[in-house]
């Protein structure tokens, strides 16, 4: 019996991981058309960055800071995204370590 619900628990988060995978490639394809439309070459600067001293990187700091920061609708939708994203991947981290646990208690 324990260990049909462990192969059930196993397959529902393997699906939620999943889906909550194609979740986030959506999103990071979202941020990514974004920027592309929003800064010059496709936003090309900020995901590959050449840094040739430490002034470089604070400003590619501050360009991704104002990319990320600005107050449109467009990117408080991407960002309450990436939260649930990052939500649910924690969540179904601490479900399965949870059921790791019960399961190795019952067993023991």
């Amino acid at each position: 019996m324990v260990d049909i619900i462990v192969r059930f628990t196993v397959l529902a988060v393997l699906v939620l991981a999943a889906l909550n995978a194609l979740h986030a490639g959506t999103v990071l394809a979202r941020l990514a058309r974004h920027l592309g439309r929003r800064h010059a070459r496709f936003g090309i600067d900020l995901w590959l960055p050449v840094f040739t001293s430490a002034i470089d990187v604070r400003t590619w700091l501050g360009a991704w800071r104002d990319a990320l920061g600005s107050g449109e609708p467009a990117l408080a939708a991407l960002r309450a995204d990436a939260r649930t994203v990052v939500g649910r991947h924690l969540y179904l981290a601490l479900l399965s370590q949870t059921w790791v646990l019960a399961v190795s208690a019952i067993t023991v």
